[in-house]
């Protein structure tokens, strides 16, 4: 079965909550960019408004994994890319140099809240402040050391959000210690070079689809670089009836 984007989509701005800038966060960004320049070259309306949260300063470790570089150590993550990508290519995206909390002002109708978090408690806050959206999209994606995996939803009974099949993404006593990487070395020991890449173009093809193919015959996907897989799954209405 195929879920069809919403018509509203392709009639206005489309308005997006990047809610994270780190490893994922900073390519899914940079992967925005290119798609709000093709849909308006295909003929969208408005395209793609950004706002990026995350309360993190960029430090050495980030540099290689992440798109920032040595001059930038210190600064906001949110507030260098997107003040980069904004003067750069003339946008008027917005960064916020916290953690995510819906604000109704921002809302203009068609909402994507992408989630590129690590952490369940993140994801939790996340799911409460949504209701604040009315009709959003959902994307939560994440990864281990050469694997991930990426969900959407819209809370339609076709495409229920991910925590409704996924209950343990927002189960916060779930939660590991987190670790305080000082080194790329350090970081590689725990996620490979690539996998975010991977999970990023993930979500942005997702995205792409429902714009450019008018719906997803997906839900869920599944990589493995190990062992060079890639799964889906399809959407199946069946499997949430009462939802």
């Amino acid at each position: 079965m195929k879920h069809n984007t919403p018509p509203e989509f392709h009639a206005g701005k489309v308005y997006i909550e990047l809610v994270g800038a780190g490893a994922t966060g900073s390519l899914i960004l940079s992967g925005l960019v290119r798609l709000h320049l093709a849909m308006l070259e295909l003929g969208h309306p408005g395209g793609i408004a950004v706002r990026c949260w995350d309360p993190d300063t960029v430090s050495h470790a980030n540099i290689g994994r992440q798109l920032f570089v040595e001059s930038e150590i210190g600064q906001n993550k949110a507030v260098t890319l997107i003040s980069r990508y904004n003067y750069h290519f003339g946008l008027d995206w917005l960064a916020v140099p916290e953690r995510f909390h819906a604000d109704r002002s921002y809302y203009r109708g068609n909402v994507i809240v992408i989630s590129a978090v690590d952490s369940r408690k993140s994801r939790k806050e996340i799911h409460e402040d949504l209701r604040q959206y009315s009709k959003a999209y959902c994307i939560d994606c994440g990864c281990g050391k050469n694997f991930g995996q990426i969900y959407i939803g819209n809370g339609s009974p076709e495409l229920p959000y991910p925590w409704i099949k996924h209950p343990e993404l927002i189960d916060a006593s779930k939660d590991t210690r987190p670790h305080s990487s000082c080194s790329m070395a350090d970081s590689l020991e725990r996620h490979g070079l690539f996998i975010n890449q991977f999970i990023a173009t993930g979500v942005l093809e997702m995205i792409w689809q429902l714009f450019r193919h008018g719906g997803l015959d997906y839900s869920e996907l599944y990589i493995n670089l190990k062992t060079g897989r890639m799964m889906s799954e399809t959407i199946n209405p069946e499997d949430h009836p009462n939802e």
